[in-house]
């Protein structure tokens, strides 16, 4: 390795030695070019760029050399043939691709002589209009960029005003010509700077050359009185034989100044960031006067979070916003608000509800719905998890339910169709949820708002009912609740005499879920073309011979004939006109748990019996009774129970469903 180290370095000196009588016969002074750099760059594809400004800058100060001679911006043109074919020989030696050299343009882009609109001169350069302008901008030192940047701008502009609209190969010959001129007026060190600023190349040292030895390639003529002191020389700031130091002496203050731009850009980074902060705390401590009414006043939500700690907790903004990547993961949207996916920190999932801001309908809703989930507890409602008040919005966090809504298995395409069996399951579970809020609440609640899209499915389909912001109860304990005119609901689901007598009661949902259950079994909806579901299938219902032209077109070919009758016969006479002529819940529910197992008897008998419960001190009287040790039913999957009305207060008691550890204590139990 050394031995090839020695030779290379024994070559280049070799070579070095044989510049000059190289380019013996060529008048242009190239001893001190660094070629090596050359053909490390023209050697690289990706450098080919770097490759010809060195090469134009090397040609370019060789010819200000000669001008500081002879005042000619080049070899006249006998030489010109010479010095091109010297200097390829030259190139070639150092290992500059020939390719390069082609590629760059040399002879013809890179000229050895510069005719600058008939301007071959340096007096005839100098004189020209505007030049001074160049002279005064391009004094040394250039070393800062803005210096070198001033002086380029001042050669655009004094070239634009001199060439007008010429081709790029006249714009590049003038430059040159422009940087030789300037350069022809200063010794070698700073006409090298003066290249490093026009040709934008770096490391681009030549040895100065001696001013007692003249080259042995320069020509005899004596220097002409432009070497002396010019006033073009002092114009430039360059005294004779003086050599500059400006490196040194600027970059003090350009590291101070540095220092200090990066101190000032910092304080003003932490002042916005302690304004933001300040920002968000006056946002969350202090709440608008005029949103006093719209929210839950101070004493209610220490009231939620301190009765209900063991439940659900209060998130907050920062957190909500994180765990819904910036509120973008949005997967429904209802009358009051959107509903997100939310991926808390702690690994857990839930459904977040946003409140819409500008709905005084909204505030009572979430209101409302927060503090009756506080206490509802069943395993066909959909539990929350949490709320966050903040920021003048108001959030809730419900169980995640990763199958989606009812409504979307039903009517989107692209799904895959439900079975009859989880169909019937799904009612199932709907009605039993129902049985709860209408009969084991204190006091007993209506949904009001029963609908596919707020039947939830979790990921083994189990249907769990969800939005209770329209949820009404009464303070006495009655079923009926006067709404005034204060009617809600959606349309095709709502029972029509709710809507003549605005008068809620317990057979308001009984009519929804009538509705609700014609839908599971068609897959229509509720309002079709501007048609009514109910209305547009009496005919089919009245007809036994046509029900199975009700039954979705998906599934047709495997349902139970048998259970679609009993499924008619609810929705029939759950969507009764009349009240009063509609069965209850519970009924519902003792059918549908029936027409599952077709070894339970009794069929009839639940059809015209219902179980009035006096115990429960609302004045029900009895019309016949189930039995009373009704079994469980079971029927695949292991979900079917037996109705509340057959096991007396074991399976759905206030105490075992509700928050309160007692059925003693009334004082705990919901009570609006």
């Amino acid at each position: 390795m050394a031995v090839y180290v020695k030779g290379l370095l024994g070559f280049l000196a070799f070579l070095g030695l044989q510049l000059p009588l190289i380019l013996a016969d060529c008048p242009l002074d190239l001893s001190g070019s660094n070629f090596t750099l050359v053909a490390s760059l023209c050697s690289n594809k990706d450098d080919r760029g770097k490759c010809c400004r060195y090469m134009n800058a090397f040609i370019a100060v060789s010819v200000a050399r000669y001008a500081n001679v002879t005042s000619n911006l080049g070899v006249t043109l006998d030489l010109s043939d010479i010095c091109i074919h010297s200097i390829l020989q030259t190139m070639e030696l150092y290992g500059v691709p020939r390719n390069a050299t082609i590629f760059c343009g040399f002879g013809t882009k890179i000229p050895v002589s510069y005719d600058c609109r008939g301007r071959t001169t340096v007096t005839q350069m100098l004189e020209s209009p505007k030049f001074m302008d160049v002279t005064e901008n391009c004094k040394l030192p250039l070393l800062q960029e803005n210096d070198c940047r001033k002086c380029l701008n001042a050669g655009i502009v004094y070239l634009h005003h001199l060439l007008g609209s010429e081709d790029n190969m006249t714009l590049s010959t003038c430059r040159d010509a422009t940087f030789a001129a300037l350069a022809s007026q200063v010794e070698n060190n700073s006409a090298v700077e003066i290249a490093s600023c026009f040709f934008q190349v770096q490391g681009f040292n030549i040895p100065p050359v001696s001013e007692t030895t003249p080259s042995p390639s320069a020509p005899k003529t004596s220097p002409t009185p432009l070497v002396a002191a010019s006033p073009s020389q002092l114009m430039l700031g360059v005294p004779p034989k003086q050599k500059h130091h400006t490196y040194h002496l600027t970059l003090i203050p350009g590291v101070g100044i540095a220092v200090t731009i990066a101190a000032v850009m910092m304080l003003i980074v932490l002042i916005v960031l302690i304004r933001r902060k300040s920002r968000e705390l006056e946002d969350s401590e202090s709440m608008d006067k005029n949103s006093s009414k719209l929210f839950p006043s101070p004493r209610t939500m220490r009231k939620f979070q301190k009765g209900t700690s063991s439940m659900f907790r209060k998130y907050s903004y920062k957190e909500t916003k994180k765990a819904t990547d910036n509120f973008n993961t949005v997967i429904g949207r209802g009358g009051f608000g959107t509903v997100y996916k939310a991926q808390f920190s702690d690994g857990s999932v839930a459904a977040v509800k946003r409140m819409n801001n500008a709905s005084e309908q909204g505030e009572d809703e979430f209101c409302r719905e927060i503090e009756l989930l506080a206490r509802l507890h069943h395993r066909h409602l959909v539990a929350l998890r949490g709320f966050c008040i903040e920021k003048h919005e108001r959030f809730l966090m419900y169980e995640y339910m990763s199958n989606g809504s009812l409504k979307d298995h039903l009517h989107s395409p692209g799904k895959t169709p439900l079975s009859w069996e989880t169909r019937i399951q799904i009612a199932i579970d709907v009605a039993n949820a129902l049985e709860y809020l209408c009969f084991y609440c204190d006091p007993p609640l209506c949904h009001r708002d029963i609908k596919s899209s707020n039947i939830l499915l979790d990921e083994n389909f189990v249907a769990k009912v969800a939005d209770f912001g329209l949820a009404h109860a009464s303070k006495d304990g009655s079923i009926c609740l006067p709404v005034n005119t204060d009617i809600r609901g959606t349309p095709g689901y709502m029972d029509p005499e709710y809507v003549d007598t605005q008068e809620l009661t317990d057979k308001s949902d009984v009519y929804s879920y009538g509705v609700l259950l014609l839908e599971i079994v068609t897959a229509r909806r509720a309002v079709q073309d501007g048609k009514n579901l109910v209305e547009a299938s009496q005919i089919l219902m009245a007809s036994e011979s046509r029900l199975i032209e009700l039954v979705d077109p998906k599934i047709r070919d495997s349902f139970d004939l048998d259970q679609l009758q009993t499924v008619v016969t609810i929705v029939r006479w759950c969507t009764q006109r009349e009240g009063r002529a509609r069965p209850s819940i519970k009924q519902v529910l003792r059918l549908l748990y029936e027409s599952s197992d077709p070894m339970q008897s009794g069929f009839i008998q639940a059809v015209e019996d219902e179980d009035y419960e006096g115990s429960d001190g609302r004045g029900r009287t009895s019309r016949g009774k189930f039995p009373r040790s009704g079994p469980l039913f079971h029927s695949g999957d292991g979900r079917y129970f037996a109705s509340s009305s057959s096991t007396s207060r074991s399976y759905c008691s206030r105490s075992f469903l509700l928050e309160t550890g007692s059925p003693q204590s009334p004082q705990n139990i919901l009570s609006l």
